[in-house]
């Protein structure tokens, strides 16, 4: 009879602790990018005495079926080649190179949830995080709050709590559907109300205790994706799910004065959009006109990595301006297109379409809220670089990993309350 080999042991405790430390993650990126790059780097540390000892033969081999571990390789890849050509100095694009490194851990952090006890423990982590921040943004309203990066007492201002409003109206924005999500899901009465009621206060901070137009959009983008997917091909729902919607959005426009302000100012900033005045609206239609300009001659590979910056520089002189618009274009998917070409923005779709076709995988509900997830991910990536921004590029890869590891299960979210080893009720 066999022994087993001394390391197997320190190697499955290794593997626990890693799991356990990328729970940590979960509550740890909406609230503190340094925590979060630091439980990371642990996460990945407790890894490599399994490295060490099994080499390339530590790598599972279903790592590789999972559906999204080509598109994410075939990026990476992408995005080293493109360094090739590109006009950036080398420190520079070593800098992009640590930006999109979350895409080559997407699959390892992909190995550490197949457990379904693991994932369970995400999902309250992260719930954890937001319903902290939630609370925060609400006692914000009338008290002080020593760990809020705001300080603005009363209704008609801008309440974000951690990092800025943007990166808290996407997450919020995602939370809302997920609270909707364990509603639904409930199994009791109790449950149910209490999970709809954090869900209208998380969708009211967005559009009543927020300034991001990013959130209001993310947020009405989600939630008529969520709906209209829950509710499937019945064509009288999803006509209410419309009508509900534009009622919901229009009381909020007119009863919330910084939606308003917001949404007008957003309207007045694209109008009168040049090159002498930098708005937040108005620089973001100035460099839609930069990449059309500057991408005819080479759409096809793009500039190469982390060539914008260089060649943003040039282009917009005014220092007030650049500042603004010329460390990133504010919207990933043009980043990828100008740097990376329409090669480079094809891979990016179809890390996305393998996202959307496994969300058809799913049961109904959860099927609702992957794609939920994928609205507030286009969304996002429209209107900021997301992928290239620390907080929000930390959610949408954790969020992806958790959301994709449960590939072939029959359920992909369990709900906090749930036992992590009983069996997953259907929908």
């Amino acid at each position: 009879m066999s022994l087993p080999h001394p390391g197997a042991g320190m190697d499955a405790l290794c593997s626990k602790a890693a799991a356990l430390t990328l729970v940590a993650v979960f509550a740890a990126f909406p609230v503190s990018v340094a925590l979060a790059n630091s439980l990371m780097a642990l996460t990945l540390v407790l890894l490599l005495p399994r490295v060490f000892r099994h080499g390339t033969r530590c790598v599972d081999a279903s790592i590789l079926k999972n559906p999204v571990a080509w598109p994410v390789f075939c990026l990476a890849a992408y995005i080293l080649l493109a360094a090739t050509w590109s006009p950036a100095e080398w420190i520079d694009i070593g800098g992009y190179f640590k930006k999109y490194l979350k895409f080559l851990l997407l699959p390892i952090f992909i190995t550490l949830l197949f457990e379904k006890k693991t994932r369970v423990l995400c999902w309250k982590a992260f719930a954890l995080a937001m319903l902290f921040t939630l609370v925060s943004t609400w006692l914000n309203v009338w008290t002080s709050i020593p760990w809020s990066r705001t300080d603005n007492q009363g209704f008609g201002v801008d309440h974000t709590v951690f990092k800025d409003y943007i990166s808290q109206g996407i997450m919020m924005a995602f939370f809302v559907c997920l609270c909707a999500f364990w509603a639904i899901r409930a199994h009791t009465r109790k449950a149910a109300v209490g999970w709809w009621l954090v869900a209208a206060l998380g969708a009211a901070s967005i559009l009543f205790l927020s300034a991001g137009r990013t959130g209001y959009l993310s947020l009405l983008f989600s939630t008529l994706v969520f709906g209209i997917f829950f509710v499937g091909a019945r064509i009288k729902k999803v006509l209410g799910i419309l009508v509900g919607a534009l009622a919901v959005l229009t009381v909020a426009f007119l009863v919330s004065p910084q939606f308003q302000h917001r949404s007008m100012q957003a309207w007045e900033e694209a109008r009168s959009s040049s090159l002498s005045t930098v708005t937040s609206v108005g620089a973001r239609v100035e460099v839609w006109r930069f990449v059309v300009k500057n991408s005819s001659e080479r759409s096809l590979l793009g500039a190469g990595t982390a060539s914008y910056p260089v060649l943003a520089q040039s282009y917009f002189k005014d220092p007030q301006f650049c500042a603004t618009v010329c460390p990133h274009p504010h919207n990933q998917f043009l980043l990828f297109f100008f740097e990376l070409g329409l090669v480079g923005l094809l891979l990016f779709f179809w890390l996305l379409f393998v996202i959307v076709r496994q969300a058809f995988r799913y049961p109904r509900a959860h099927r609702a809220l992957m794609l939920s997830f994928v609205a507030v991910l286009v969304t996002s990536n429209m209107t900021h670089s997301s992928f290239w921004l620390s907080t929000e590029s930390h959610f949408f890869i954790m969020m992806m990993a958790l959301l994709m590891a449960s590939a072939g299960s029959s359920r992909a979210v369990p709900p906090p309350g749930a036992a992590a080893d009983a069996p997953e009720p259907q929908p």
